[in-house]
């Protein structure tokens, strides 16, 4: 099968479309799918219906006809989408028909289909048109474009492969630039994704990756420039337009965007009057390629860093207006986009990221309480420590610089989570079940496990939100905190002699329950879990950031000996922790993981709230403390005051509460 075997819709027969249909939709009852199908050909239709009227004026027959009925079809097919769907996406297609017989002007049955659109994504939950997570590769487009559309367009993309004397319609010659300066890779991609009916362009949703038939979509867009118009291209835009590297570089944002609309962007901010040299646009189309500015990590930041300063920007209009709600919603959305680049900077500087934050967190409070004068002072501040955030994911760092940088990651990382395994095996081994520290190591080493695995399918699988990661982050430290009290609270039961003693006497192998191992194991998973993923993250970051072998061998050499001052740390705190007193040794140990516990737990809140889970109302003029889980909201702080006031009552429960018979110490061993 080719993959662009046919000439792009516009050119189509209609009754080869209909024809094919059915071979189109055959399988593709899911509901993700059909909505899929309902959008695009009423897209179509609006497409076709634009090339048949102008001005109320019908210029082509055909193409009116050509639209009515793909309206037609789209609305059969919307008749078997799920009801809340359907309910939302026939009246829009009744709209658009109607619209198309009393030949209304392009742009209102354009306005519509976008509601359709719209509609359709809504009612379902889905996205019409996933964009990749990184930018595409013109090298693995090329290689699918070898693989599966020389045969019929050709080696070059003129039409004019072994197979296209065969085909009817004949492939489209996509090197023409003039019957194509209106297609996007938007366009191709969604014709790479479905297939067009009535042709040998057969849908490669199941053949393909989103990621490959992006890849597929932006070559296949850019066969219409040749290289060396590129490269002149390159330098024009160097030469009359230096903002435009910014502009060009997200795919996301130039994926939809057709020759014309780049001309246009180009013209708007270039220092020379419009429209831009189609040399300019030559390099334009491609250039938010992974081989051209994609994967520049500085232009990425400083994309990004736009796009947070317009939504905050918008939040302190809306905040002006009066409307709280809607300012608090833009200002946690304008967050979540910070968190695209936010392991990139934490990477490099998590005194930067706490700034952003914090920052935030000034902003909403203030937007919460209605404090003009406040969010103006949080908006200037969001936007120095952006600027902050910026510069250190722009500037270069020298194989020295990174090995310091991935020493204090892995240290950063892993004392918290070694104090954690170390507190519980040295506890183990006072209680004389050393053969028992190999349940903990199993926690530890599945954590590490599903650390790598959550962050592998994060980075190739799952599709994952800022706001979903957030939350996921939130939700494991909550789980830590209740497992962490537990622990904790049975800790500093033992401190009492006789307790422990009693303890002790009634033999550990049989006192320490299957409930009480999976306890020490799950904190042993929780503590390396929670700070696993992140660490992968980081350190992908960070790898990303070295240029060359000597950068990445000095991530490499921080991580390798920071790994190894972690072990040395564990040695030392299985070593002489069970020298430590009896009665001190559970009292510290026990106080150390609540602390944690509330730690996590005010922390855990504080990252549902970013992921907009839970509400964020401001509590006085507290002051924030990340590093402690300390958030001026009263969420936050009520999880935190039940959390101590849980171990309060637990320690006067321990304490205080009748002690049973000696007898019955030494039966139960408690």
């Amino acid at each position: 099968m080719s993959l662009i075997c046919c000439r792009w819709v516009a050119a189509l027969p209609v009754w080869s479309v209909l024809l094919a249909m059915p071979a189109v939709l055959q399988g593709q009852d899911d509901p993700s799918g059909l909505g899929r199908r309902v959008a695009m050909i009423a897209t179509i239709a609006v497409d076709e219906y634009a090339l048949g009227v102008t001005g109320g004026r019908v210029v082509s027959q055909d193409e009116l006809n050509e639209a009515v009925l793909f309206l037609d079809e789209a609305r059969d097919l919307a008749a078997t989408l799920p009801e809340p769907a359907r309910v939302r996406a026939e009246p829009l297609l009744e709209a658009l028909i109607a619209g198309v017989r009393a030949l209304e002007p392009a742009e209102a049955l354009g306005t519509r289909v976008d509601e359709l659109r719209r509609a359709i994504a809504e009612a379902l939950g889905i996205v019409l048109d996933p964009l990749p997570q990184e930018a595409p590769s013109l090298a693995a487009g090329a290689r699918l474009y070898a693989a599966n559309c020389v045969k019929c367009h050709g080696d070059v993309g003129a039409g004019d492969g072994p197979r296209a004397s065969e085909l009817y319609p004949a492939p489209a010659d996509l090197t023409d630039r003039a019957g194509l300066h209106g297609s996007s890779p938007l366009d191709f991609f969604r014709k790479i994704t479905v297939g067009v009916a009535g042709t040998d362009m057969a849908s490669f949703e199941d053949g393909l990756s989103v990621r490959q038939r992006w890849a597929l979509a932006l070559y296949t867009s850019g066969l219409r420039y040749g290289d060396a118009a590129r490269a002149r291209g390159s330098a024009w835009v160097a030469a009359n337009c230096p903002t435009c590297d910014v502009l060009l570089s997200g795919f996301s944002e130039t994926a939809a965007m057709s020759d014309d609309s780049l001309s246009a962007l180009i013209g708007a901010s270039s220092r020379s009057p419009p429209p831009a040299s189609p040399d300019a646009v030559a390099f334009a189309r491609t250039a938010s390629a992974k081989e051209a500015l994609g994967s520049n990590r500085r232009l990425a930041a400083l994309r990004v860093a736009r796009q947070v300063d317009d939504g905050v920007a918008h939040a302190v209009r809306l905040a002006h207006a009066g409307d709280r709600e809607a300012a608090l919603s833009r200002a946690l959305a304008a967050y979540l986009v910070f968190e695209r680049v936010e392991s990139a900077i934490g990477a490099k500087s998590p005194g930067a990221v706490r700034k952003v934050e914090t920052a935030f967190v000034n902003l909403r409070t203030a937007i919460a309480r209605g404090e003009l004068d406040g969010v103006i002072r949080a908006h200037s501040a969001v936007r120095e420590a952006l600027e902050v955030a910026v510069g250190v994911v722009a500037e270069s760092s020298s194989p020295a610089v990174l090995f310091g940088q991935s020493l204090i990651i892995i240290l950063r990382e892993g004392i918290e989570a070694i104090v954690i395994i170390g507190a519980l095996i040295a506890f183990l081994a006072k209680a004389g079940a050393r053969e028992r520290t190999h349940e903990v190591g199993l926690g530890a080493g599945a954590a590490i496990v599903a650390s790598l695995a959550t962050a592998v399918l994060f980075a190739t699988v799952v599709s994952v939100t800022a706001a979903e990661r957030e939350a996921l982050e939130g939700l494991t430290m909550l789980l830590a905190s209740v497992v962490l009290f537990s622990v904790a609270s049975w800790m500093v039961s033992k401190i009492e002699a006789d307790k422990w003693k009693a303890f002790v006497g009634s033999k550990i192998r049989q006192a320490l329950t299957s409930r009480g191992k999976y306890a020490l194991a799950g904190v042993a998973f929780l503590a390396v879990y929670r700070e696993g993923v992140e660490t992968v993250l980081f350190y992908g970051a960070l790898f990303g950031t070295a240029d060359g072998a000597a950068g990445s061998a000095g991530v490499l050499a921080g991580l390798l000996v920071g790994s190894a001052a972690l072990v040395l740390l564990y040695v030392a705190i299985l070593r002489y922790g069970v020298r430590i007193p009896l009665k001190p040794f559970f009292a510290v140990t026990g106080m150390l993981l609540t602390v944690m516990a509330v730690s996590f737990a005010g922390q855990g809140v504080a990252e549902l709230q970013a992921a907009g889970w839970i509400p964020a109302t401001p509590f006085g003029h507290l002051p924030p403390v990340p590093a402690l889980g300390v958030f001026p909201t009263v969420q936050t702080l009520a999880a935190q005051f039940l959390l101590a006031a849980a171990f309060l009552a637990a320690l006067v429960w321990i304490f205080f509460s009748p002690r049973p018979a000696a007898s019955a110490l030494s039966r139960d061993g408690r």
